[in-house]
């Protein structure tokens, strides 16, 4: 990841880069809090990207089961359409 910004209580847009061999599609992302409190978002058709090449992903959470508060880590993990499984760590300000 080059680097996140938290735009609001729901949203976070991120800069990932593929630094690998393959490009990759991704299709699903995950948010959990240290509280165990998750949002998944499986129906989401992501970015394609290629090798070495940065993308802006936009992660948007519902904000029932979870909503991004001041000073607190978050885990994202990004799933690809062959299941590889890309985890990041973010937090707030």
């Amino acid at each position: 990841m080059d680097s996140y910004q938290f735009n609001s209580s729901t949203n976070l847009t991120m800069t990932i880069r593929n630094t690998g061999l393959h490009t990759v599609s991704l299709t699903a992302y995950l948010v959990q809090d240290s509280n165990q409190n998750r949002y998944a978002s499986f129906g989401w058709s992501g970015p394609t990207i290629p090798v070495n090449t940065s993308v802006i992903v936009n992660v948007i959470i519902d904000g029932r089961a979870l909503t991004f508060q001041p000073r607190t880590g978050y885990t994202v993990a990004m799933l690809t359409m062959k299941n590889n499984q890309f985890v990041f760590t973010v937090t707030t300000n």
